[in-house]
């Protein structure tokens, strides 16, 4: 009862608008189709500037915007026919440590891991809640409107401790599902367990590939400094995972980790 249905002009368009005519008008603008394109690369495949800096600073890659617009443009502003591009696209299959893992991704990425959480439970939720609260995202407040800023904002020498000790606490207890799944995994695929061999499967199940030498040395030069395994006698097991869970520590404690 409170609708003016006298006639309005918005955008350069005259009529007796309702809210839906209102979206069907904005989302006919090339500048809605780049907007979302470009907040969709920005949360799949790499951090972009700040969105206030939008209007002034081009996208990374502007081919991979452009052709997010023209799907957006085809399907009459169909978010999933966006989505299914962008995952099956070049640039997202090449994408790699190129964005900053919020600290929501980062808290659920790392429980889901290691499976101490299957299902919703009061200390889940307070879990989460908490690191994502001290690490800087209070879940469903954002600062404003706005939301969050993304990519390297997320980290400062405060939050960063926060993020590591997390995951850290999460890979030490080694009776958690994920750890003991990883291990079983590791000991069955190999009767050699060199420094090699458990680093590189470390850092593949954790999700972090194609990892520098400079990530990859240290971790090879802890293990070896921790002596090999080269059999596995039920004796040797706790030891093994035991190295598996100080293996992870370190994993967890680089800064690929901290990238997605």
């Amino acid at each position: 009862e409170d609708h003016e249905d006298g006639p309005k002009t918005f955008l350069g368009q005259t009529g007796n608008f309702n809210g839906d005519d209102i979206i069907d008008i904005i989302v006919e603008k090339p500048a809605c189709a780049k907007f979302i394109s470009r907040h969709l690369y920005n949360f799949f495949v790499a951090d972009e500037v700040q969105v206030p800096s939008w209007n002034d600073t081009a996208p990374k890659d502007e081919q991979a915007i452009k052709s997010l617009m023209k799907v957006f443009e085809e399907t009459d502003g169909d978010i999933r026919a966006m989505l299914r591009f962008l995952f099956n696209s070049d640039f997202f299959k090449q994408a790699q440590y190129k964005r900053v893992k919020s600290p929501a991704e980062l808290v659920a990425g790392t429980i889901r891991l290691m499976g101490t959480n299957k299902y919703p439970e009061p200390d889940f939720s307070e879990l989460g809640e908490y690191f994502t609260r001290v690490t800087g995202q209070a879940l469903m407040t954002p600062p404003t409107v706005e939301g969050w800023h993304t990519g390297m904002e997320w980290i400062d020498g405060g939050t960063l401790t926060e993020r590591v000790n997390f995951a850290v606490s999460q890979v030490e207890d080694t009776s958690s599902p994920g750890l003991r799944d990883i291990s079983e995994r590791l000991s069955k695929n190999s009767s050699v367990f060199s420094p090699e061999y458990m680093v590189d499967g470390c850092l593949e199940m954790m999700g972090v590939v194609n990892s520098s030498d400079d990530v990859r040395g240290p971790l090879i030069d802890y293990v070896k400094s921790e002596g090999d395994l080269y059999k596995l006698s039920e004796e040797d097991y706790e030891e093994f995972v035991r190295k598996i869970s100080n293996i992870l520590k370190l994993v967890v404690s680089t800064i690929d980790y901290q990238f997605a």
